[in-house]
């Protein structure tokens, strides 16, 4: 398969803002971050705290990327991606850092290897005949909790180019999805212009920075969900000067096909072992997307 980068026209240039409306814009600005942080507040307080063991078996994690700069970045695999024909690459929110991710004693179900683990199974399970792997893709500095950075997309931005990269190395004969988790849409959404990708999977997201699916430029297919008690779900859904990440990708206006997500609870429960999510999710990854029921709520 190509992942070769694709080019796109740059944007004109904004026209330069007079006093009055620089004002007025700063004063949107500034509530518009405050409902933001506010809204964001419940799902980044429960994606902490969710934390409860969870045993999930699986291989172990082999680290395929380090690097101390940052929050601390790594990359892990749990099966064999030379081999696999189906991968799926998990893009972690807010909160996760190199350290955190590589810790894995007492791990929870919002943990990404838990998650990753969870998946492979059910992928497995989907197309048995078929080699696949699931990989943990944290080569960013994500937001570390509740404040501006999680309503800006400056961190996204800078890790998109790195998530291009490290999936144009992929194998060409491997099927490669996204799912992407809370703020990992974001960087799945500036990543997947670069990309030749089979699906990019959004869950739990806050936005994706673009008001519909078309202006993502990619031939992907892309799906959505959102769990009915997460509460990502109540951020504005709204961009004012770089702070908040548009629409709704779950909107029927977004354009995105809905993910089953009617028994996922709560902000970290779409990867969960018997969940409707899950499955649907591993049958997207393993190219059987068109058994998904695309619903809406």
């Amino acid at each position: 398969m190509d992942r070769r980068r694709h080019r796109h026209r740059r944007p004109a240039a904004p026209k330069r803002p007079t006093r009055g409306t620089l004002r007025d814009r700063f004063a949107l600005v500034g509530v518009t971050l405050l409902t933001l942080l506010l809204g964001a507040a419940p799902a980044v307080g429960q994606s902490i705290s969710d934390g409860t063991p969870v045993q999930v078996a699986g291989p172990v994690a082999r680290v395929l990327s380090a690097d101390p700069r940052g929050q601390g970045r790594v990359v892990e695999a749990f099966g064999d991606v030379h081999r696999a024909k189906h991968i799926a690459v998990i893009v972690p929110g807010v909160g996760w850092n190199g350290p955190l991710l590589r810790d894995e004693q007492g791990a929870g179900r919002r943990h990404p290897a838990v998650q990753a683990r969870t998946l492979l199974a059910e992928m497995e399970r989907t197309d048995p005949h078929t080699p696949a792997a699931v990989v943990v893709w944290l080569d960013y500095d994500p937001p570390a909790g509740l404040d501006a950075d999680a309503a800006r997309s400056d961190r996204a931005v800078d890790g998109a180019p790195r998530l291009a990269s490290f999936v144009d190395r992929l194998s060409r004969s491997a099927s490669v999805s996204l799912v992407c988790h809370s703020y990992g849409s974001v960087v799945c959404a500036h990543a997947a212009p670069h990309l030749s990708i089979s699906a990019l999977v959004a869950i739990g997201s806050p936005g994706m920075d673009v008001w519909t699916r078309s202006a993502l430029h990619t031939t992907a297919a892309v799906w959505a969900g959102i769990a009915a008690d997460d509460p990502i779900g109540v951020v504005p859904h709204t961009r004012v000067d770089g702070f908040g990440h548009a629409a709704d990708p779950t909107s029927t206006a977004f354009g995105a096909s809905a993910l089953p997500v009617a028994d996922a609870r709560g902000h970290n429960g779409y990867l969960v072992a018997g969940t409707d999510s899950l499955r649907a999710i591993a049958q997207i990854v393993t190219g059987h997307g068109s058994a998904v029921a695309s619903t809406r709520p």
